[in-house]
C-alpha cells in the first residue's frame, strides 16, 4: 500500500467516522473528552422506592424510543453524497495523482495551463489521465520540485467519460461503449503532496493536504477544506527505503523490511455537500508491522493499527442535526509487540496466557430531530461509555452515562469471549442503575433475554435498595414491566 493510498484512507476514514459517530480508547487514553469512567448520577431521595422502580423503567423506555427514532430517521444519513458527487470526488483526486505520475515519467518540474492545452492530443498524456480530460484556466499550474514535493493550484474544467463493454450483435463481440460524459469545474487551492522522497531513509516524514478544493457548482457542489492543510505522515522502518511513486509496503516486506511505526495526523478536515457538513478534527492513526519468517524462508508481515483518535461533527438541515462525536482507541504498542504473534500459517494470534489490554471511550453529544405525525421534536444526545478488556476473555462496560429528558441512566456490564473471540452463550449481562433502583439483564449468544421463569416470562427483577418492586416480563414477543402494586408499563 503506497503512502498516498494510506493517507487517503486515513482522510476518508476520518470523514466516515465523523459522519456516523462513535468514540474509543485503550490502555492509555487522552482526548478532548474526559477519559475517566463517568460517575454514577446523583440520587433523588425525594422519590418513594416504588416511584424509583417505575422511573427507571419509564426512563429506559424513553431511551429505547429515542434511539429507535434516531435510527429510523438517520438510517443512511452518513450517505450525504450522490453517486455523481462520489464519482466527481474520485476524479478530482485522480487529476493531481495522474499529473504527478506524468511529470515524474517525463522529468518535468512544471505543467502550466498552456502546457496542458498543448498536450491535449498527446498519446502519453492522454494515457496518464485515462478517461479524464482537462480544460484549464490560465491560473492552473502544477509543480514538482527536486525533493519530490508536488503542488497544484488553480481552476480547471474536468471532463470525465464513463465506458462499459456492450455486446454488438453485428460483430458478435463486446465493445467498449461510451455510456456517459460529465463536465464540472474544480478549484484547487494549496494542494500539496509531499509523500515522495528522492532520498533513502529509515525515518520518513511527509505530508498531504490542501487549503480547499471546490468541486462542481450549484446543487451538486462539494467543498473540501482544511484549516491545517491536511495530514502529516511519520514512519520508521527497519532499514533504509526510498519512498517514491513505486513505493509499496508489500514490496518492502518482501525484501525483509518492516514498518516499525507509522503515524498519520490531521488537524482539521471539513466536507460540505448538499445540506450537510462533516468535520473531522484532531485525527491520529498509527500502524505497525508484526512479522514472522515462515518455514519456506518468506517473511509473513501483518500491518496492525495501534491508535485511532478523532473528534468529529455532523451538521444536517434535514433531519436537523448537530452532533459532536469523539473516537479514541489506543492499544499499548509494547503489549502488541509482546503479545501479538504471526504464526507459521501467516495469521495473527495472541501469545498463550497473554492479551492486549484495550479501553474504549464512547462519546456522543448534541441534538437530532425526531419527526412524528404531528410535530418535530428535538432529542438531546448526551452519552458517554467506557469499555475495557479486563482479561483475555472478558470485556467490561465500566460505565455508560445517558441523559434522557433530564434524567440519567447509568449502565455497567460485561461480556465473555470464547477462544475465537466470539461471544459465548449465556455470558453477557448489563446492570442498569437510576437512583437506588437497579435492573440486571442477562443475554444469550443471540442477544436474547435469558428467561428466568418460563411460566411467567420473567427475565429480570426491578430492585430498589435490594428489595424487589417489580419484574420484567416477555410474553409472545412483547416486553412489559409489572410492579408490586399490580400496575404495568408496556415496553414494546
Amino acid at each position: 500500500m503506497r503512502f498516498f493510498k494510506l493517507t487517503a484512507l486515513a482522510l476518508a476514514s476520518a470523514l466516515a467516522l465523523a459522519g456516523c459517530g462513535s468514540d474509543g480508547s485503550s490502555t492509555t487514553v487522552s482526548n478532548n473528552n474526559s477519559s475517566t469512567i463517568p460517575p454514577k448520577p446523583p440520587i433523588d431521595n425525594g422519590l418513594s422506592e416504588l416511584e424509583q422502580a417505575k422511573n427507571i423503567i419509564n426512563t429506559a423506555k424513553q431511551f429505547i424510543l429515542d434511539n429507535k427514532a434516531v435510527k429510523d430517521a438517520y438510517e443512511g444519513a452518513s450517505d450525504i453524497l450522490t453517486a455523481e458527487q462520489e464519482q466527481r470526488i474520485n476524479d478530482t483526486f485522480d487529476v493531481p495523482a495522474d499529473l504527478l505520475a506524468y511529470m515524474q515519467e517525463k522529468n518535468l518540474l512544471q505543467l502550466t495551463a498552456a502546457d496542458i492545452n498543448s498536450l491535449a492530443k498527446d498519446a502519453d498524456f492522454k494515457k496518464a489521465l485515462g478517461d479524464i480530460s482537462l480544460k484549464p484556466s490560465s491560473d492552473f499550474i502544477a509543480t514538482l520540485n527536486t525533493a519530490g514535493q508536488f503542488k497544484l493550484s488553480g481552476t480547471t474544467s474536468v471532463i470525465s467519460k464513463a465506458y462499459d463493454y456492450k455486446y454488438n450483435p453485428k460483430t458478435t463481440k463486446y465493445e467498449k461503449t461510451l455510456t456517459s460524459t460529465d463536465t464540472f469545474t474544480n478549484i484547487y487551492n494549496g494542494y500539496v503532496n509531499a509523500l515522495n522522497s528522492n532520498t533513502s531513509t529509515n525515518n520518513f516524514k511527509g505530508s498531504f493536504g490542501f487549503n480547499s478544493i471546490n468541486i462542481g457548482s450549484g446543487a451538486q457542489a462539494v467543498v473540501f477544506s482544511s484549516a491545517s492543510k491536511g495530514a502529516t505522515v511519520n514512519a520508521q522502518f527497519s532499514d533504509k527505503i526510498l519512498v517514491n511513486d513505486d513505493f509499496d509496503l508489500k514490496d518492502i516486506n518482501s525484501a525483509g523490511i518492516t514498518l516499525e511505526k507509522a503515524v498519520i495526523k490531521l488537524g482539521n478536515l471539513k466536507l460540505k455537500a448538499n445540506d450537510s457538513t462533516i468535520e473531522a478534527r484532531d485525527l491520529e492513526m498509527a500502524f505497525l508491522d508484526m512479522s514472522h519468517k515462515l518455514a519456506n524462508g518468506t517473511l509473513a508481515v501483518r500491518t496492525l493499527p495501534s491508535t485511532i483518535k478523532l473528534t468529529g461533527q455532523l451538521i444536517k438541515k434535514k433531519p436537523a442535526t448537530d452532533a459532536t462525536i469523539s473516537l479514541n482507541a489506543v492499544a499499548n504498542e509494547a503489549d502488541i509487540k509482546d503479545v501479538i504473534k504471526v504464526t507459521e500459517t501467516g495469521s495473527i494470534e495472541e501469545a498463550k496466557n497473554k492479551f492486549v489490554g484495550v479501553e474504549i471511550l464512547l462519546s456522543l453529544k448534541g441534538t437530532v430531530a425526531r419527526k412524528n405525525t404531528t410535530a418535530t421534536t428535538t432529542i438531546p444526545l448526551d452519552i458517554q461509555a467506557n469499555l475495557k478488556r479486563m482479561t483475555r476473555d472478558v470485556v467490561e462496560l465500566q460505565g455508560l452515562n445517558a441523559s434522557v429528558d433530564g434524567k440519567k441512566l447509568y449502565v455497567t456490564g460485561k461480556t465473555i469471549l470464547d477462544t475465537n473471540y466470539n461471544v459465548t452463550c449465556k455470558c453477557t449481562q448489563l446492570d442498569i442503575i437510576q437512583n437506588n433502583a437497579t435492573i440486571n439483564l442477562k443475554f444469550d449468544v443471540n442477544n436474547d433475554f435469558i428467561i428466568q421463569n418460563n411460566s411467567t416470562g420473567k427475565f429480570a427483577d426491578i430492585k430498589v435498595n435490594g428489595k424487589v418492586f417489580g419484574e420484567l416480563l416477555q410474553n409472545n414477543g412483547k416486553v412489559s414491566a409489572k410492579f408490586k402494586d399490580d400496575s404495568f408499563i408496556p415496553l414494546g
